[in-house]
């Protein structure tokens, strides 16, 4: 699965992508969305196009109705089911935290109104927020704390994912991004995903874990 989900946006460098390709970008909004919004897991395979160093990209936006969670993993880590695993998993936590503290916007919203969350987990561990800033140590800790919880109690759900973005097959629950959804894009196989089982996971100091 090919993914051009993110791209550089129209001014000012980018040294990661950071916006969805094709998307219009008025239909989205960068504000905390309400709970009462839908959520939608996409999942796809980052383009061949992709710096060798990056393992996982992911974006988080919404519109008036739903809330997307976009999530591509590189071809080499994809064909790698124990390492997928941990990347998937990096890549979860990292939203999941980003809906409680935001760690994936470096500048205020009145600058960039309608910049999405993107991260990208490069293969040496750093996590790159928008326009290339680094995530603080301690939302690094608790990313990396939260993906150990996944591993440990949801890895059938991990590798439920890995193996639709290695190719290798497409379980129940996964479904192909309309041609009339703002998303879609015909040069990319991107896939709504079955939601995490797990509930929302507050930073360290915080009793909520995901449920096991």
């Amino acid at each position: 699965m090919r993914n051009r989900a993110v791209a550089e946006p129209e001014s000012g460098e980018c040294s990661v992508p950071c916006s969805p390709r094709g998307v219009r970008e008025s239909s989205f909004s960068a504000a905390m969305p309400e709970s009462s919004l839908r959520f939608r897991l996409v999942i796809a395979r980052a383009s061949d196009s992709t710096p060798g160093d990056v393992s996982g990209i992911v974006t988080r936006l919404h519109t008036d109705t739903e809330l997307f969670w976009l999530l591509s993993i590189v071809r080499p880590v994809a064909a790698a089911p124990k390492v997928c695993r941990r990347s998937v998993a990096t890549c979860l936590a990292l939203l999941m935290l980003d809906d409680h503290l935001r760690v994936l916007r470096v500048l205020p919203m009145a600058s960039v109104p309608h910049t999405p969350g993107t991260g990208v987990l490069r293969r040496d561990g750093v996590i790159q927020t928008y326009l290339g800033g680094v995530l603080p140590p301690r939302a690094l800790a608790d990313t990396k704390r939260i993906a150990e919880l996944l591993i440990d109690g949801h890895s059938s759900y991990l590798d439920t994912l890995c193996q639709a973005l290695s190719g290798d097959e497409t379980c129940d629950g996964f479904e192909a991004v309309p041609a009339d959804h703002e998303l879609y894009d015909p040069e990319a196989e991107q896939y709504f995903a079955p939601p995490p089982p797990f509930q929302a996971v507050r930073p360290w100091g915080h009793r909520d874990q995901p449920s096991v």
